[in-house]
């Protein structure tokens, strides 16, 4: 799966820019969930964004993937963007940035409305809901070995 990964992300790995000094660098990395089935890669692409990539895997299949964006736009406001396999794109507004969190919202979309990361030293905590949390869905990833 690491290599799946790698191989996948070689583009954007390419045509990162230099070092990212952001808001949101705690985010980058390669973030897998305990069990190995699901796996998140970020990589700096400029000083104001980030290009990542989510898989998940069953019975060693690739069972969704989608290739994501977080870019601030022209308010210096970070926008979140994903595309999901065998789905329409969407974005979600940045409603709250600390040094270690990230809240995304976008009200008019079915679901998720809501995206949230959270790091604490070598795990990453997520979760998809609705606004104000409800049906969420959460993950806990470790870094990638």
């Amino acid at each position: 799966m690491r290599y799946l990964t790698i191989l996948l992300l070689l583009p954007a790995l390419a045509c990162s820019g230099g070092s990212y000094s952001g808001e949101l660098d705690w985010l980058a990395g390669c973030w897998v969930t305990p069990d190995h089935k699901a796996q998140e890669v970020w990589v700096v692409d400029g000083e104001r964004s980030l290009i990542g990539f989510a898989v998940s895997i069953n019975d060693n299949k690739i069972g969704f993937y989608e290739v994501l964006s977080i870019k601030q736009d022209s308010q210096d406001t970070w926008v979140y963007n994903a595309h999901p396999s065998g789905q329409a794109g969407a974005s979600f507004k940045a409603i709250q940035v600390s040094k270690d969190s990230v809240v995304f919202a976008n009200p008019d979309h079915d679901y998720p409305q809501e995206i949230r990361y959270r790091r604490e030293g070598d795990r990453l905590f997520a979760s998809v809901s609705l606004l104000g949390g409800e049906n969420s869905n959460s993950f806990d990833k470790v870094a990638c070995e």
